[in-house]
């Protein structure tokens, strides 16, 4: 029984220890925003050896008005989740590689997000980037600018 608990307390330290790696990594990552003299923020998609979606941005930030383009393999999809997407298309497929989604101009005067903006100063959307059935999903956060 001692060797059980002692088992099971390493593979658990193992665990914790992997989430905190795997969070420090991500915390490591650029946020990405527009592009300099752009409305357009780029996130490339990199897939690692093993055909998962590599994390690539923490996280993108984005004002009305602006779009991001995501580039990587030909096959690749984009869904939001919690049916909440910036112009209510919740599923985009890649053309070529490469998937545009733009955010409206009016976007934080829509009921739909306007009392989230009031309280946080911010709409966050959750998605997966979808590749070989497997997911990455860091947020796109709407702000204005202050």
């Amino acid at each position: 029984m001692k060797n059980l608990k002692f088992v099971l307390s390493l593979a658990l330290v193992g665990v914790i220890s992997g989430c905190a790696v795997a969070q420090s990594r991500i915390e490591k990552l650029p946020t990405v925003y527009a592009l300099p003299g752009t409305t357009t923020a780029v996130v490339g998609i990199a897939i690692d050896n093993k055909g998962y979606p590599k994390e690539t941005v923490k996280e993108i930030v984005l004002h009305p008005g602006e779009k991001v383009i995501f580039a990587g393999p030909d096959d690749f999809l984009v869904s939001f989740k919690e049916r909440k997407a910036p112009d209510k298309k919740i599923r985009y497929k890649s053309e070529n590689g490469v998937i545009k989604i733009v955010i409206p101009k009016d976007i934080l005067e829509q009921p739909a997000f306007r009392e989230e903006f009031a309280k946080n100063k911010y709409v966050k959307f959750n998605y997966a980037i979808n590749i070989n059935g497997k997911e990455l999903d860091p947020p796109i956060i709407i702000r204005r600018d202050e």
